[in-house]
């Protein structure tokens, strides 16, 4: 049984914390049928069974589920919000000991007093008010309080403006699976059962999309993300003929002086500014020890957005692939100069977009798409979406024609395309209108100081509850996105069928993805 009390809201929070949940693990699966049965107590529920959803995610060799319930107010209205979150949890290898403690949140909590820990975290371990766990605050509490509320609604649907739509979905943690499954669903429910969305709402913890902030916030719109890779072909000569080759992994490195936190590539709007760049990885491309110089090395970021179009981005990675390339081949000019007197080879910088490098291999073996298609159904299955992805563009690789260094820029999975309330249409005035009224009643009956912004700052699903860019822009990421199709997509075509405002107002906490991740009781309850 769901209560909303304050009690009940706790209870519920433990009880969802205590399935662990890790992203594409057996876990997972069974934090989705723990959601349905908790759903399924709500007397409103039982009467109704048909409101009910429980869909399987396609293919998905973990069986995991899209899960919720459409609460149908009294009497029928089109009128629809969606409530929504993800519940899937990052893994607790940083846990160290007390990794069994990790999904019990009181338990947790006693131990990791007698453990090292900050001066801050000492201060709100003393205090009280804080309940230490994984995943407690990303985001288990947020759908504690969803599923509260819907239990709560659901006892007089007569009082409802609205529909509600509870969703929850797995793999927000990896590459949003779930919620890009979800976009086609959420418009063919729309379409069987004549709802009309305005407005979705994530329960995020704010704190995840603000870095710094001393306020609690509201966000009208999500920042996007890229994983933009720079594929380095080098040339392969023995160490100990070291001016005969070119090392990729040099290439990489030169790349990396330049991406690396990089000013180039930060946003702002407002008071919301993106993070600079940062590398996930780097690293050479052989499966064994040699004493021949690497001739292949990738390297790729994270690189979040706020308006900026893949298109344009492209062409500012291109620009600094090849400085970087020309970076590289001053360095060994410089060594060669003084260890080396008499003849070597002559690289010149040749930099292409993973668009463009197939379209040149297709002149070359012809039909590189079905070619792409078999290679893609011939990948190992364990591997996931980025490493699919560098396996395939390394088997195109070595089809090229010419053995000559070159750098070849594209994205890898995942994409979030960003979200922005511009105020142009209704809806988002609506939108605009709901964060205002919900901050002034924050201030009024609790004394809350709430701000409102344009982008929350980590990446999220609310990325999927439509599409406004250029149609461009997608095409632009699948062009340069090896596998796309195959390995990974996005249907936008889905995206731009719903276009709905979003609104993250979540629970409060500290620490995500840490130890010490931990939530803020009285705030969230």
């Amino acid at each position: 049984m769901i209560t909303a009390s304050r009690e009940g809201i706790l209870q519920l929070i433990i009880d969802l914390v205590k399935i662990p949940g890790i992203t594409r693990t057996p876990e997972e699966a069974k934090m989705g049928l723990a959601i349905l049965e908790k759903l399924k107590s709500i007397p409103w529920v039982k009467d109704h069974p048909k409101s009910i959803i429980d869909l399987k995610l396609p293919d998905d060799p973990w069986e995991r589920r899209l899960v919720g319930c459409l609460l149908r107010a009294e009497p029928p209205k089109a009128e629809t919000i969606i409530l929504t979150g993800h519940y899937d949890v990052v893994g607790v290898d940083d846990f160290g000991p007390l990794r069994h403690l990790a999904f019990s949140p009181m338990e947790y909590t006693r131990a990791i007093t007698g453990t090292n820990l900050e001066e801050e975290v000492l201060r709100d371990l003393a205090s009280g008010e804080y309940l230490f766990g994984r995943g407690i605050m990303d985001m288990k509490a947020g759908l504690a309080v969803e599923m509260a509320l819907l239990a709560e609604a659901s006892a007089n649907p007569l009082n409802l403006g609205a529909n509600i739509l509870f969703l929850a979905v797995p793999d927000e943690e990896d590459s949003s699976e779930g919620m890009r499954a979800a976009a086609r669903f959420l418009g063919e429910l729309r379409e069987k059962e004549g709802l009309e969305y305005r407005g979705a709402i994530l329960t995020e913890p704010s704190s995840a999309g603000t870095s710094g902030a001393e306020k609690e916030a509201i966000f009208t719109g999500t920042m996007g993300k890229l994983m933009p890779f720079f594929y380095c072909l080098g040339s392969g000569s023995h160490v100990g003929q070291y001016y005969q080759g070119l090392n990729a992994t040099l290439l990489a490195s030169c790349v990396n002086n330049l991406m690396e936190g990089s000013a180039r590539f930060v946003e702002s709007a407002g008071r919301d500014k993106t993070p600079p760049p940062a590398c996930l990885s780097l690293r050479d491309i052989r499966k064994c020890y040699s004493v021949t110089l690497p001739d292949r090395a990738v390297a790729f970021y994270n690189l979040m957005t706020l308006r900026r179009a893949p298109a344009e981005i492209m062409k500012d990675l291109k620009d600094l692939a090849e400085q970087a390339f020309r970076n590289a081949l001053k360095q060994v000019e410089r060594s060669a100069g003084e260890w080396l007197a008499g003849k070597r080879p002559e690289f010149e910088p040749r930099v292409m977009s993973f668009e463009d490098f197939l379209s040149e291999l297709d002149g070359t073996v012809g039909d590189v798409k079905s070619l792409v298609r078999r290679k893609a159904a011939e990948l190992e299955k364990g591997l996931d979406d980025r490493d699919k992805s560098l396996a395939l563009l390394g088997e195109l690789c070595d089809l090229r024609p010419s053995s000559e260094p070159m750098i070849i820029v594209g994205f890898l999975p995942p994409w979030y395309p960003h979200r922005e309330n511009t105020g142009e249409s209704p809806s988002d005035r609506l939108a605009q209108t709901v964060a205002k009224k919900v901050a002034a009643e924050a201030k009024s009956r609790h004394e809350i100081d709430m701000e409102i912004r344009g982008f929350f700052g980590g990446i999220c699903d609310l990325s999927y509850m439509g599409y406004r860019g250029s149609a461009f822009d997608p095409f632009c990421v699948a062009a340069n996105m090896p596998g796309w199709g195959s390995v990974y997509r996005v249907s936008v075509k889905d995206l731009m069928k719903l276009d709905i405002p979003v609104i993250n107002i979540g629970v409060s906490g500290k620490d995500p993805h840490k130890p010490t991740e931990r939530l803020n009781l009285p705030y969230t309850l």
